[in-house]
């Protein structure tokens, strides 16, 4: 289910990778490095530097632990409550 537009621009580091027991996905546990919203949909991840999230990818073999990543995420929302999904990413160098 589509809550209210909402799309979120992340950089993250991927601290872990816990695949789905179907094969079709992960859970990804990022921690934060900027949060903030693509206008003209609202930031509803709202995370600040150093937060931690877990976030689902359908591609996860893109989103390695250990990796600087440009996330675009949501929030989907759902009878059984909300999870954030990652939309598209791309690698960013490493933070020195």
């Amino acid at each position: 289910m589509r809550l209210r537009p909402n799309r979120s621009l992340l950089d993250a580091v991927v601290l872990r990778q816990r695949r789905d027991a179907d094969g079709l996905g992960a859970q990804l546990q990022l921690e934060v490095l900027r949060c903030e919203a693509m206008p003209p949909a609202q930031d509803f991840i709202g995370a600040a530097p150093g937060d931690t999230l877990e976030v689902y990818s359908a591609v996860p073999e893109a989103q390695l632990p250990g990796q600087h990543l440009r996330l675009e995420a949501e929030v989907l929302g759902g009878p059984q409550g909300e999870r954030i999904v990652v939309v598209r990413s791309q690698p960013l160098p490493p933070v020195a």
